[in-house]
């Protein structure tokens, strides 16, 4: 059966056309009906369903309190399916597609991007699931990163370097004043799609708990500006203290160590050819002593 007859026979559609996304860990096709758009979201093969159930309750969870995210469907046995793809099961949700489209970086996108933020922050507070998900505490983001990348960084002789800037950004996030709870994990202006003054939050598949002054990690990388713009619409909606506004740029480190893993094709999501080479890590790991130097120790 091909993906269209799967989809009809799912969710009870009809007259489907596929289009498959360019997207990077999971499959994502663009799905046209005579009803309507959606995005259905083929997840990569190390997801469990019970983890994927874990994003739908957060999902339902996060509707129910008034958070714009984008709505998933229910199929015939819930929201969480099962396709056939090339002889293999594949753990698959169907969302609406959301409205607008990817903004282009500006102050007032990333004054809407921290109010998400903390939306999503607010009403994760009162979630709870018995689910198995990630935790990303300080072992997961930081020394299971560099074991990943171990041969890599001996091959490129930056392993010591690595290890002991590992030691000083555990030091500074182990502050018990820190933010801690459900983050999106991946808030980029990718996962957005921005409509007159409104914005829609989509993909919470690296989801879990963890710190919050990860979240705009990113932006802060980007630009100092536009990371001034999302506090301002964070703390319209809830409180971002100056521990975690101090704490964002040792995360901006820790969440390219991240980012690094995936690109050597390290990370379990990893897919293809990597995008790193051996060759450019000494430049990476130069760029965290740089960060860490200018906007940490400074």
């Amino acid at each position: 059966m091909d993906l269209e007859q799967q989809i009809e026979n799912l969710f009870g559609l009809s007259n489907v056309i596929c289009e498959p996304l360019n997207t990077l860990a999971n499959d994502v096709v663009a799905v046209t009906t005579p009803t309507g758009r959606f995005a259905l979201k083929l997840y990569h093969l190390q997801r469990t369903p019970a983890e994927v159930q874990w994003e739908l309750d957060l999902t339902v969870h996060l509707m129910q309190h008034g958070t714009p995210v984008a709505k998933p469907i229910r199929g015939k046995q819930g929201y969480v399916e099962s396709f056939c793809i090339d002889g293999r099961d594949r753990v698959a949700v169907l969302f609406e597609w959301a409205p607008g489209e990817k903004p282009a970086p500006a102050r007032d996108t990333y004054i809407l991007l921290g109010k998400v933020a903390a939306h999503i922050h607010q009403a994760a507070d009162t979630f709870s699931s018995s689910l198995p998900r990630e935790i990303y505490d300080a072992h997961t983001l930081i020394d299971e990163q560099l074991q990943r990348m171990e041969m890599d960084l001996r091959e490129a002789q930056r392993w010591e370097q690595a290890v002991a800037l590992g030691e000083r950004l555990k030091h500074i996030i182990a502050n018990p004043a820190l933010d801690y709870g459900v983050c999106h994990m991946d808030l980029t202006l990718d996962n957005v799609h921005r409509y007159g003054e409104r914005m829609m939050v989509f993909d919470f598949d690296s989801a879990g708990v963890s710190w919050r002054a990860l979240e705009p990690h990113g932006v802060l990388r980007f630009s100092k500006a536009y990371f001034q713009a999302w506090l301002d619409g964070y703390r319209s909606v809830r409180p971002f203290s100056q521990h975690d506004e101090q704490a964002v740029a040792a995360f901006g480190i820790i969440g390219d160590l991240r980012g690094a893993v995936w690109k050597l094709g390290r990370a379990i999501s990893s897919r293809g050819k990597p995008l790193l080479e051996i060759s450019g890590l000494p430049g990476v790991v130069d760029g965290w002593l740089d960060w860490e130097q200018k906007h940490i120790l400074s």
